[in-house]
């Protein structure tokens, strides 16, 4: 809100109600009356005749056209009037109120001087808010809360005399009251029993009979007020005894005290630390058990008659009733902290004989407010503490700088020192950067001079020297001995995106592979992925199969599902790839599968990036990964599960065109069959009749693997060596459907591959298909998390044929297959020299993911891709000297070259001194603000802190040129590196784009 002074042009009439909010009912209204001239100023007002008035509100009927409607119309009936001189201290005037709407009215005695006027409610009266419509009862209580035993008495004011009924409760009804009132109103009784738990809704319906002569008022009206009852000795006292101000780098210690628990009665507690500027990005508001379980509940109840049938209810608009909820108010309120997060939990803690308890967290380097919340329970009561506690260091050191940084870009780093509680004298500041990230040497030491209370700036400069997790320590001390230690973390990452390679090289006995840094003399070493795998089948390379699924960056419900499928059978492989320990594997399966859940709609189906329904394909890919983590002793939760089975139980009831989605049908009918749930009959009646109509092998692969768990092996068999002849077919005629399942040649050969291998009997069909998918792996150049996937579970089938195998590994024996992952800058150090040691001629395959040293040129196959920076008012910008605080929009256009269905991501990386406006945070950075963009259609859109990402769905016949758009802010000083904008088909990796990448720069703004 913003208070703006308005000036006055001539003498007025000030009223000051001597009272907050509402009066009590059947007490005094006490005012102050000043007189004030045209320069604000107090003078002195004599003979002010003021007059006070009861608000009465009735209600108009009106038509239009041929509607019937109503507007409320309010009358001012006198109660009181009377004359006051106003001194310069002001006059008196108090008058006596009972219940209701009331207004002071104060005018100068000269025909044209000023007249002022105050409105107030006095006796809980419902504000007329609640009841702005005509069949709206106007209700209230005499106080806020009661004791069980009390008698509550209920207000009512009416517009009619009638018939009133009163009912009381909440879930479940507790009370009946019935009476008869005057046109003025009246007054019930209602006995406060234990009935009514933490209280109730009281609900007061009045009816009158039909009127001929007076048929346009209303002959039923409702109204509703909550009931509150005391909660007494359940509620328990929290006493928090925190100190109010303490250093970071030390033990916060927290004393509780608890009253109100029961003598015998065990009480625990649960105390919580956390950074108030984490807590106000949501207004995350402290628990209070009281409120949840003593508080206002939702009215479970409904009120039904048939007094809506007396009116023409479709010439109407559909009334409501508030019966409290705020479900709508979260809303992230500021930009996520910078610094180090503090945010503790102690879990529950038992109390002691006395009520009391002590709780510590160790508190890092922090500067600001930790808020401390408490919540206490026992078998009869729950309470909460909340308390806020300042830390700081004696001097305040603030950096400013960017959130990231590539190599060879440099930044201001600012810092803000400020000295709240320390002496005045003359500090030594020290910068240290590490081995990522550099402070210029001119600036990394110097001396200040600190006033007591006082604050310093400066500004230093930071530069990007390569990628890793940078940091830079600051130091700050003086000579009586103070030293304050602080850092501040900056990561590095590259300005381009990484690139895989693999090579295959053959090694003939006795020969030689030396794996060092040359390596990746294109590549920047830092940060780079190297595996290493020495086998006879250079196509079924796990170690990097599992590096460059492990690697990809999208989060979407297939790539979820498809990085941690293989981990369910492979764990121990990923061990000894270096990929993980066993826990990890675990946790990360694990993880994988509550995420995917949250993409699960009610009705069990699965979204791309949220709950969706439609992609029949994805369902069964997902439903098929939770099954086979329930078969491996995961934890899935079990309404989640049958729900996704039911769905695709109900899909298959309606669909049944076997030509245009056997693939879906078939990939469900699997599925249902791995978990006992399809129809054998049904599988029967496909193998016998529609086998041929089936689309795709990997759909009749999936007929032959669903008849073989329900011990059908001959059909089985026959079916497996069809989708044989077909995968092999597809490979020599390379016909690659414009498909909708994700799917390639080489994933369907894949998949039939490990299908195949689980299958019992195993058909006779894996050697010469293992030999099929390993030569379509030699030719796909780009693979898909789809194709990596199925290829890691089809390496299960032949894992076995390397148990002669001997190579020297730096000079020790190894025996079977060789597998290595390891980082750049441990190639840099430790390199790898590998010797075929057996008699015949073994691959070995080596894969990099590195980011190039020299970034790739403008280009690529299938998509062309444009980024422009706008003004806000949509004019074109020029952003190689951004002016610091000024904001852009960022507009990507995207054409298609092709017309096929596809899944499309757009990254977009950032220069270092640019930060996004997140829609989420920023109101003013919604899409909806700039209708000169056009209409943007993205399935999902990430605002990260060093990128932007976007996806789209597209389905054949789409629009293929498509916008969209985002809001940057110039933020920090300095030059920069400024990536491309890049575009690819995520199950088509070789069409990618991407546009070209410069240099640009942030000027500090002017004062």
């Amino acid at each position: 809100s913003l208070t703006i002074p308005v000036k006055n042009e001539r003498a007025s009439i000030g009223i000051k109600p001597e009272f907050s909010d509402d009066l009590p009912e059947n007490s005094i209204a006490n005012f102050t009356v000043i007189g004030v001239n045209a320069d604000g100023q107090k003078q002195e007002a004599k003979g002010l005749r003021w007059k006070f008035y009861s608000l009465n509100r009735e209600y108009q009927w009106y038509r239009e056209g041929t509607a019937w409607k109503y507007e409320p119309v309010y009358t001012a009936e006198q109660v009181s009037n009377g004359s006051v001189d106003a001194t310069m201290d002001g006059g008196k005037i108090s008058v006596p109120v009972g219940w209701g709407r009331y207004r002071l009215e104060v005018e100068s005695p000269d025909a044209d001087g000023p007249t002022s006027s105050v409105e107030f409610d006095a006796g809980w009266f419902v504000s007329s808010t609640s009841t702005e419509t005509p069949d709206g009862l106007e209700i209230a209580l005499d106080k806020d809360s009661y004791k069980i035993g009390d008698t509550a008495k209920l207000k009512v004011t009416s517009r009619y005399g009638g018939e009133l009924m009163v009912t009381s409760g909440t879930e479940k009804l507790v009370a009946v009251q019935n009476a008869t009132i005057g046109e003025t109103g009246g007054e019930i009784n209602i006995p406060v029993t234990a009935d009514w738990s933490a209280g109730a809704y009281v609900t007061a319906t009045l009816f009158r009979p039909g009127d001929a002569q007076d048929s346009h008022m209303p002959m039923r009206s409702i109204g509703i007020k909550w009931l509150k009852v005391d909660p007494e000795q359940r509620a328990l006292q929290v006493t928090l005894d925190t100190p109010e101000k303490m250093l970071p780098r030390g033990p916060l210690n927290i004393s509780l005290q608890v009253a109100g628990a029961g003598a015998n009665e065990d009480a625990y507690v649960t105390v919580a630390a956390v950074d108030v500027g984490i807590l106000n990005l949501t207004r995350y508001e402290p628990p209070n058990p009281e409120d949840w379980y003593f508080g206002q509940r939702q009215l479970g109840l409904e009120i039904r008659d048939l007094y809506g049938r007396l009116i023409d209810g479709s010439l109407g608009a559909t009334g409501k009733l508030r019966t409290g909820g705020d479900g709508g108010a979260i809303a992230l309120q500021a930009s996520p902290p910078t610094q180090k997060l503090v945010a503790f939990f102690s879990g529950p803690v038992r109390l002691d004989a006395e009520g009391k308890a002590n709780v510590s967290f160790d508190i890092p380097q922090f500067n600001g407010t930790a808020r401390v919340m408490a919540v206490a329970w026992s078998k009869s009561g729950v309470g909460h503490g909340v308390k806020d506690v300042i830390i700081r260091d004696p001097v305040v050191v603030t950096a400013s700088l960017p959130k990231f940084l590539a190599p060879g870009d440099k930044a201001n780093l600012r810092l803000d020192i400020a000295n709240t509680d320390a002496p005045a004298g003359d500090y030594k500041l020290q910068l240290t950067g590490n081995d990522a990230v550099g402070i210029e040497q001119a600036s990394a030491s110097q001396t200040i001079r600190l006033e007591a209370g006082a604050k310093s700036e400066l500004t230093l400069s930071l530069i990007g020297k390569q990628p890793g997790a940078g940091s830079v320590s600051i130091n700050l001390s003086d000579a009586s001995g103070l030293s304050l230690d602080q850092t501040v973390d900056v990561p590095v990452r590259p300005a381009s995106l990484p690139i895989t390679e693999r090579r295959v090289l053959a090694l003939k006995p006795g020969a030689k592979l030396t794996v060092d840094k040359n390596l990746l003399a294109d590549s920047v070493l830092p940060g780079a992925s190297i595996s290493v795998n020495v086998t006879r089948s250079a196509a079924f390379d796990i170690p990097a199969l599992l590096m460059t699924l492990d690697r990809y960056p999208l989060g979407c419900a297939e790539q979820t599902t498809s990085r941690a499928l293989p981990l369910l059978y492979l764990a121990e492989v990923a061990k000894q790839a270096g990929m993980a320990n066993d826990d990890d594997v675990k946790k990360r399966v694990q993880d994988a599968i509550y995420r995917v859940l949250s993409y699960q709609a009610s009705a069990g189906s699965f979204g791309l990036w949220g709950p969706d329904s439609g992609d029949v394909w994805l369902d069964s890919y997902v439903t098929d990964f939770l099954t086979r983590a329930r078969e491996m002793k995961y934890d899935v939760p079990e309404r989640a599960f049958v729900q996704a089975l039911e769905n695709l139980q109900n899909t298959l009831s309606y669909t049944t065109d076997i030509k245009g989605q056997g693939d879906q049908i078939a990939y469900a009918i699997y599925v249902l069959a791995r978990n006992k749930k399809a129809a054998i009959s049904d599988l029967r009646y496909y193998a016998d009749t529609m086998i041929n109509d089936f689309p795709t092998p990997l759909a009749k692969a999936h007929i032959a693997a669903a008849l073989a768990l329900y011990g059908d092996a001959q059909r089985s068999k026959t079916i497996f060596l069809d989708a044989l002849q077909m995968s092999e077919q597809s490979m020599v005629s390379r016909v690659n459907l414009s498909r909708t399942d994700y799917g390639t040649i080489l994933r369907d050969g894949a998949a039939i591959l490990a299908l195949a291998a689980e299958s019992r009997p195993v058909p006779p069909v894996i050697p010469e298909l293992a030999k099929a998918v390993g030569k379509e792996w030699q030719r796909s150049k780009y693979k898909s998390t789809q194709e990596e996937t199925w290829m890691l579970l089809a390496a299960r089938a032949i894992q076995g044929g390397d148990d002669g195998l001997k190579v020297d590994v730096n000079g020790a024996a190894h025996t079977g297959a060789y597998m290595a992952r390891m980082t750049g800058d441990a190639l840099a150090d430790h390199p790898l020299t590998l010797t075929n040691q057996t008699n015949d001629t073994v691959s070995a395959v080596v894969t990099t993911v590195a980011s190039p040293t020299v970034p790739l040129p403008a280009g690529g196959d299938g998509f062309i891709i444009e980024r422009t920076y706008y003004t806000l008012d949509g004019e074109e910008a020029n952003v190689s000297e951004a002016k610091q605080n000024e904001r852009y929009v960022v507009v990507i256009h995207v054409r298609e070259t092709n017309d096929w269905p596809s899944r499309i991501v757009i990254t977009d990386l950032l220069p270092a001194g640019f930060e996004i406006d997140n829609p989420n945070l920023v109101d003013s950075a919604q899409m909806t603000n700039f209708d000169w963009i056009g209409e943007i259609s993205a399935a999902h859109t990430e605002f990260r802190y060093d990128r932007f990402v976007a996806a789209f769905n597209r389905a054949a016949g789409d629009n293929r040129e498509f916008n969209v758009a985002y809001v940057v802010r110039a933020v920090t000083p300095g030059t920069y590196d400024h990536p491309a904008a890049n575009v690819e088909d995520m199950y088509r990796p070789e069409l990618s784009a991407r546009t070209a990448t410069g240099k640009m720069e942030v000027v500090t703004a002017q004062p």
